[in-house]
C-alpha cells in the first residue's frame, strides 16, 4: 500500500512540473499569461511545495538508527498526555495509547513488538537528534502521526 501511495505522489508531482513547464514556455514566448493560467501555476505549486515542506519537517529523522540496544531504547516516553514507559526487563506499561495497555516488549534493530497490542509496526528512532518512538509507525512518506519523545 506504501508504494501505491508513493508512487501516486510522484505521479502527481510529474504532472505538476509538466503543467510549470508548459506555463514557463507560454511566458516565455508570449512574455505575459491569463490569470487562469497564473491560478493554474499556484495550483500546480501547491503538492510540490507540500512535499518539500514536508521534507523539511522531517528531515532530521532518522528511521534506521545505530546501536538500537535496550539500553538505549529503554525509558520514559511522552508526548502530552500520551505516554509509554520501557523497562530493561522487557516490561512496559502506557497511558493514552489507542491498542497499547501494558505487558512485555522486545525489538529487533528499531522494530519494536508490543505483547497483548494491536499495534502495527512500532518503531524507535531518532528525532531532531532525541530518541522517539513512533507507536503507530507506517512509512518515511510523513504520516508518521504521533511522536513519543524520550524524557
Amino acid at each position: 500500500m506504501e508504494s501505491l501511495w508513493i508512487l501516486a505522489v510522484l505521479a502527481l508531482l510529474a504532472v505538476c512540473a509538466v503543467v510549470l513547464l508548459t506555463l514557463l514556455y507560454r511566458f516565455a514566448t508570449r512574455k505575459r499569461l491569463s490569470r487562469r493560467c497564473w491560478v493554474l501555476a499556484i495550483v500546480a505549486l501547491l503538492p510540490i511545495a507540500g512535499v518539500v515542506g514536508n521534507s523539511i519537517l522531517n528531515a532530521n529523522t532518522e528511521y534506521n538508527p545505530r546501536d538500537a540496544s535496550v539500553m538505549r531504547i529503554a525509558g520514559r516516553y511522552s508526548n502530552g498526555e500520551a505516554w509509554l514507559i520501557l523497562k530493561e526487563d522487557g516490561s512496559y506499561s502506557s497511558r493514552n495509547l489507542d491498542g497499547l495497555g501494558s505487558g512485555n516488549w522486545s525489538h529487533f534493530d528499531w522494530n519494536l513488538t508490543f505483547s497483548g497490542s494491536s499495534l502495527q509496526q512500532p518503531r524507535w528512532v531518532i528525532r531532531r537528534g532525541e530518541p522517539a518512538i513512533l507507536p503507530y509507525y507506517s512509512g518515511a512518506d510523513g504520516s508518521d502521526g504521533l511522536v513519543l519523545i524520550k524524557q
